[in-house]
């Protein structure tokens, strides 16, 4: 098998709005290899666009990795 395009591990994202936390995403792993399609789905609020913003560089991760 060869190198994924995409490798993402453990990838949160909180945002915090004075004392409060709101949690994003949580622990996410992901990999994209070369040809490959996918669809990210899920529930209005469940931090698909979060998701794509952090995996399109357009915003920084809190926690984990991105690696191209």
């Amino acid at each position: 098998m060869s190198e994924p395009l995409l490798e993402a591990r453990g990838i949160t994202k909180v945002f915090r709005r004075g004392s409060e936390e709101i949690w994003a995403l949580r622990g996410i792993d992901l990999e994209v290899g070369e040809g490959e399609r996918l669809a990210i789905v899920g529930a209005s609020g469940a931090g698909k666009s979060t998701l794509l913003h952090v995996l399109g560089t357009l915003e920084r991760p809190t926690g984990g990795s991105v690696r191209y």
